[in-house]
């Protein structure tokens, strides 16, 4: 019985660990809603760092253990069904956790200032990637 509660508790410390869900931060006047009802209703994605800005839609995911092998298309698959929601923003999906990472550190940033330039770096890190 003290095993079968030991076990417990250290299954639920693992699962409470992890990141699951989405996160957006919007500069602009765009419904934010739909993009992340377009993210979650993709059963790969486990978590999701969406930053709108001026004209832009950066968007870094991660996906599902099991659906690693499956990451480019994915998301190319929600890169798609944003395009037809946002037919005006400049979208950039990607699954590579570098850009999950560098999008999440854009986010926490406090000023606005420098965005477009990181944003441009980002692009520029998932073109050397493919």
């Amino acid at each position: 019985m003290k095993k079968l509660s030991i076990l417990l508790i250290i299954l639920g410390l693992l699962t409470g660990c992890s990141e699951k869900g989405t996160y957006i931060k919007n500069t602009t006047s765009q419904d934010e809603n739909s993009v992340e009802k377009v993210i979650m209703s993709n059963e790969h994605v486990k978590l999701a760092k969406v930053l709108l800005f001026e004209d832009e839609l950066l968007a870094g995911i991660r996906v599902n253990t099991f659906s690693r092998f499956q990451k480019k298309s994915i998301a190319t698959d929600i890169k798609k069904k944003l395009e037809k929601e946002y037919p005006d923003l400049k979208i950039t999906v990607s699954a590579d956790s570098k850009i999950l990472l560098e999008t999440e550190k854009l986010i926490r940033k406090k000023g606005e200032k420098d965005y477009q330039k990181k944003i441009d770096k980002i692009k520029s890190i998932e073109k050397e990637q493919t």
